[in-house]
């Protein structure tokens, strides 16, 4: 009877000290503040020069038919666009050296782009050695620091 009293009071003991305890979570880490592309800061009509996000007309393809959303209607890919009664006029030079200046520009905007992605990444390399180097130099001050404290205590 001892016995099965000790194993009771044991599991009771066992239990008390489980549940007694209030849940407390550990916190989580901080997170690192990390800095956002200069292409995420500028707002969408920006970046949509700039980038040149014209998708154009929404297209769907149901089953083997193309379809094209064009002034608030589904119509078939293949068939042109509606002509509009006189205001389209024939191809000038004009329209010709237009588009080819868009095409132009829309180059160059790529290439500023792409430059622009490449200062970024420099200047994040940049940033992270000068944060090395400024690391090592802050060690090799300590480093200094305590072996001057060493020859000023020695008796020698």
């Amino acid at each position: 009877m001892n016995i099965i009293g000790n194993v009771a009071q044991g599991l009771r003991d066992c239990w008390a000290d489980r549940f007694s305890h209030k849940f407390l979570p550990k916190r989580p880490p901080l997170r690192q503040i990390t800095s956002l592309p200069i292409f995420y800061q500028v707002d969408f009509k920006t970046r949509q020069t700039e980038v040149g996000l014209d998708y154009g007309p929404p297209r769907a393809h149901l089953n083997e038919a193309k379809l094209v959303f064009r002034e608030g209607k589904w119509e078939d890919e293949n068939s042109s666009p509606p002509e509009r009664s006189g205001l389209q006029s024939p191809p000038s030079p004009w329209r010709e050296k237009a588009s080819e200046t868009q095409k132009k520009n829309k180059a160059l905007l790529e290439e500023n782009n792409y430059l622009k992605l490449q200062l970024e990444l420099l200047m994040d390399m940049l940033i992270e050695t000068t944060v090395q180097l400024r690391l090592l130099e802050n060690e090799g001050q300590v480093k200094k620091g305590i072996f001057q404290k060493r020859n000023k205590n020695s008796y020698f």
